[in-house]
């Protein structure tokens, strides 16, 4: 009976022994199965977020480019714009210009008017006036022309009648600081022609000293006279070297 009653006991303690460890296996099962799910949900949530921030990202990078792109627009126009602005302060300034230059003239030709209005004169007389005023400085002109013409005869008449007085102290006078050149030799009959004449107020008989690189090499006496050359003797007792062209003839 003691027998059957421990076997039973041992029978339940067995029974309970499996029962507990079978509960305790349960319950360990069922947290690591609870963690496994709390595990995979986590990761679900982090990849959903990593998911979110990812495409956050793409998003901010595409507005970050958007943004590059309108600055670089931006900046490309405020160039353009400093240019035309640029350009514009340069066509003012010269447009300024312009307006002042021709204010400054409108301003002459108000007063010019307004000195031909004092004058109690109209157009038409003024142009005469103008036109009347050539014909007298034409006139002027042509009167100076002859009066050179005239100076000149008087000059080559006096200086003829002298020559055939022959006054000894009687020295031809030309210009003062005349200066010629040689432009032809003639050794055999001892003559020269000079690149000066009437037009520099040559006379017959004017003596001119010869000079080649500042030295004297001779004197030559104006013969005969052209409008714009000379024909002269050279000097016995002045040929101080050969006279060749190119030579300067000083007065």
């Amino acid at each position: 009976m003691l027998l059957r009653i421990s076997l039973i006991l041992v029978i339940l303690f067995g029974a309970g022994t499996i029962f507990l460890t079978q509960k305790m296996a349960r319950d360990h099962f069922s947290a690591i199965r609870d963690s496994r799910d709390e595990h995979i949900k986590g990761e679900s949530q982090q990849k959903t977020r990593a998911d979110k921030s990812e495409r956050e990202h793409t998003a901010t990078k595409g507005l970050l480019a958007t943004k590059t792109e309108a600055l670089a627009k931006t900046e490309e126009e405020l160039t353009g714009t400093r240019q035309q602005l640029s350009t514009a302060q340069d066509n003012l300034a010269k447009k300024t210009a312009q307006y002042n230059a021709a204010e400054d003239r409108r301003k002459a030709i108000e007063a010019q008017i307004a000195k031909w209005e004092s004058t109690g004169k109209t157009p038409e007389q003024i142009r005469e006036m103008i036109a009347e005023l050539k014909k007298l400085q034409d006139s002027i002109v042509a009167l100076e022309e002859e009066k050179k013409i005239l100076n000149r005869n008087i000059a080559e008449l006096d200086n003829k009648l002298n020559l055939i007085l022959g006054k000894e102290d009687y020295v031809v006078p030309l210009p003062a600081g005349t200066k010629g050149n040689i432009v032809a030799v003639d050794p055999k009959w001892n003559f020269v022609i000079l690149d000066i004449g009437a037009d520099k107020g040559m006379l017959e008989g004017g003596v001119l000293m010869v000079h080649r690189n500042s030295q004297l090499v001779g004197k030559v006496r104006i013969r005969e006279v052209m409008p714009n050359r000379s024909v002269a003797n050279l000097m016995p007792g002045w040929k101080l070297g050969e006279i060749e062209e190119g030579d300067q003839v000083l007065y």
